[in-house]
């Protein structure tokens, strides 16, 4: 499965909208958000997610009523200091 970083605008929701966004989000199925951050001063949430295509995710992200400011594939990560491929 791929990686992809999210980047959402969270304005306006609380902190508890924003749990229950991301619990149902973080469900096991096809796409599945692995790790989210969120900014509540900054209205933002940073979502990593593991998706088998682009396709996929962006559907599922329409789904659930959700735009992305940013999507990007994830290719390389580090690993104790290295660049390793996904």
């Amino acid at each position: 499965m791929a990686k992809y970083l999210g980047v959402f605008a969270t304005a306006c929701l609380t902190r508890r909208q924003l749990q229950e966004l991301v619990a149902h989000l973080s469900q096991p199925g096809e796409v599945r958000c692995e790790k989210a951050y969120a900014g509540i001063v900054a209205g933002v949430l940073v979502c990593l997610f593991d998706a088998p295509a682009r396709e996929e995710l962006e559907a599922f992200l329409q789904q659930n009523g959700m735009v992305a400011e940013h999507l990007w594939r994830i290719d390389l990560e580090s690993c104790d200091g290295e660049l390793v491929s996904l």
